[in-house]
């Protein structure tokens, strides 16, 4: 099947900042045998349609690459003895960010950390699972739903018959791109013109106050840096109700948090924002369906409470406008330019995007990435899912990202953090417990 063209731009941008997804997951220590699960999980990825693809690049670019079937990979997943302790698990973890998948081969590879000391959430020795994903084959929902049907019990659909094609179908597949290649410029022009005019009409409300505006650009901060340094993972593990609040949402009361921490952190007041994922309605086969946001932190502001309504109040103006319909008209056009543009001149695209190059501005200032992945009714071995957790990517101009992941009753705030913006993770932890603290405390 042909790759939509927003996840093949993550194929193909990945050969430039390393965007793998890596989720997870701490278990009980179960009494069933680890080999054993390991050949059971084996089985069980045949029936998950992200984890039974792989990528196939189309010949001499002249159409987009495919998703192929791919047979079962003994070598997708790999067990780590040497890490005893949560703190040698974080650093395995972090220093696997540098080993990206090769979708070509495998989407996934999953890292099983089983006897781990002193992991949050209970006092007995637990099984730490990471699910390393290739973000072409899954955004941050879709990633969710295949460690779920991964480490869950549920009965999977079967798997439909192999799609693979011969050489021969390929071959023909790609000779018919080719061939369309005027009709694809065509549509590409005419769907050009009614994406500017979508366009024109969206300024037109912004400029009405009908819709809220775009978000302000910030300034360079000493976070917005490459990552040229050592990364550093680290975890806040807490119950759902010490980040609650009856006015605001976890992800608000995070970010307030966070914003707080922050402004300790730099020593500075100045405009800062995050960089927020919002979900956004699945767009025909696209595995990749988000966008990214800034919001606005107000660290100017001293009263707590009113930072986290000027928070909450600015998430929300821009789910607003990204859910408006004018601007779902806009971004339908424009998915519709980008669908018949030619994969040569796509992956050329991405191929002129120079990571080195330090940008003026900033949407955000740290990446703020919130996902609910559903009950606590997971396992492995045996044991029963504590928490999740999740780690967004570091990227040129950032290297301090923040997670906000739950399961059940329980919430983790991932950190992702670089030498070279932040040289004691340590540190920073503290200042956002602290921060949450003080959140807490203003919530009462």
């Amino acid at each position: 099947m042909r790759m939509h063209p927003a996840d093949a731009r993550a194929y193909w941008m990945a050969s430039k900042i390393p965007s793998d997804q890596f989720l997870l997951y701490c278990f009980d220590a179960g009494p069933d045998d680890l080999d054993a699960e390991v050949v059971r999980l084996l089985e069980r990825s045949t029936g998950i349609e992200v984890l039974r693809t792989h990528i196939a690049d189309a010949t001499a670019g002249l159409d987009y690459p495919r998703w192929t079937a791919a047979d079962p990979c003994t070598e997708a997943i790999t067990v780590h003895r040497k890490s005893n302790t949560w703190a040698e698990c974080l650093h395995a973890i972090s220093s696997s960010f540098d080993r990206q998948v090769d979708p070509r081969l495998s989407v996934w590879h999953l890292h099983l950390y089983p006897n781990i000391i002193d992991a949050p959430g209970g006092t007995q020795p637990a099984l730490v699972a990471v699910l390393q994903l290739s973000h072409a084959a899954a955004d941050g929902a879709l990633a969710a739903q295949t460690a779920r049907d991964l480490f869950g019990t549920h009965r999977l659909p079967p798997a439909p018959r192999s799609d693979r094609r011969s050489t021969a179908a390929e071959v023909t597949s790609t000779m018919v791109a080719a061939l369309a290649l005027p009709l694809r410029v065509a549509l590409m022009v005419r769907g050009g013109l009614r994406a500017r005019r979508d366009a024109l009409r969206l300024e037109h409300a912004t400029a009405s106050g009908e819709i809220p505006s775009r978000p302000n650009s910030r300034a360079l901060t000493a976070l917005d840096v490459p990552p040229t340094g050592r990364t550093s993972i680290r975890t806040i593990v807490l119950p759902k109700a010490a980040l609650q609040s009856s006015d605001t949402t976890i992800t608000v009361f995070v970010m307030t948090a966070i914003s707080i921490a922050l402004q300790r952190f730099l020593d500075d007041s100045s405009d800062l924002a995050a960089e927020v994922t919002l979900a956004r309605e699945v767009r025909g086969d696209a595995r990749n369906n988000f966008g990214n946001v800034g919001v606005g932190l107000f660290t100017a502001e001293p009263n707590i409470r009113t930072r986290m309504q000027l928070i909450s109040k600015d998430l929300a103006a821009r789910r607003a406008r990204a859910n408006h319909p004018l601007s779902d008209a806009a971004r339908v056009s424009q998915d519709e330019v980008e669908a018949h543009v030619p994969a040569f001149l796509a992956e050329w695209g991405v191929a002129q995007f120079d990571p080195a190059a330090t940008p003026p501005t900033v949407t955000g200032n740290t990446v703020v990435s919130s996902v609910s992945r559903g009950a606590a009714d997971l396992t492995l071995c045996g044991g029963s899912v504590r928490f999740t957790a999740g780690f967004p990517a570091l990227s040129p101009a950032m290297s301090l990202t923040h997670g906000v992941h739950g399961i059940g009753n329980t919430v983790t705030i991932g950190i992702t953090s670089n030498s070279a913006a932040v040289p004691d993770p340590d540190s920073y932890e503290a200042l956002l417990r602290n921060a949450l603290d003080q959140v807490r405390t203003s919530s009462i």
